[in-house]
């Protein structure tokens, strides 16, 4: 007889389910989102677990349900500050006139976060390599030629 063998922990599941659960009796999709702030309260004390997360407005802004003896207002919560943004293909300003070795992003990178373009070609970090960056200036080690396309994507806070 054919079949698949399956293998592996079965849990309770209700695609109904509209709380973060992330614990061992019910876990039922790992992280959820509620639609408001207002809705983080009406979390029942069977669906809450200290240390939960929660993402609300569709992720923009996370909470951490603290291990207190909870009020069910928003003290109960501690707003985690995940936002992480990214400059996708931003052009730093500088003149490429193969002279100028130093360009400005408008944002300071996440270190090491920084992918730098020079005609299309991902360019190495580092002293030894095609440029550094401190802050939100990158200097190529050699000037990029008179007409060069420079890039950048990087995440920041």
């Amino acid at each position: 007889m054919g079949g698949v063998g399956i293998m592996g922990v079965l849990t309770p599941m209700d695609t109904r389910d509209t709380y973060a659960v992330v614990d061992p009796v019910y876990g039922i999709d790992g992280l959820r989102n509620v639609t408001s702030i207002a809705d983080l309260h009406t979390i029942p004390f069977t669906r809450r677990r200290p240390g939960m997360i929660v993402g609300v407005n569709g992720g923009e802004n996370y909470y951490k349900l603290k291990d207190t003896n909870w009020a069910y207002d928003l003290t109960d919560w501690e707003e985690l500050t995940l936002k992480i943004r990214h400059a996708d293909r931003e052009v730093p300003y500088g003149s490429v006139n193969g002279i100028n070795r130093v360009f400005i992003l408008t944002q300071t990178p996440e270190l090491q976060s920084e992918h730098l373009f020079l005609n299309g070609i991902l360019q190495d970090p580092g002293v030894d390599e095609d440029y550094t960056i401190s802050g939100s200036t990158i200097t190529f080690v050699d000037a990029p030629l008179e007409g060069s396309r420079i890039r950048c994507s990087y995440r920041y806070k």
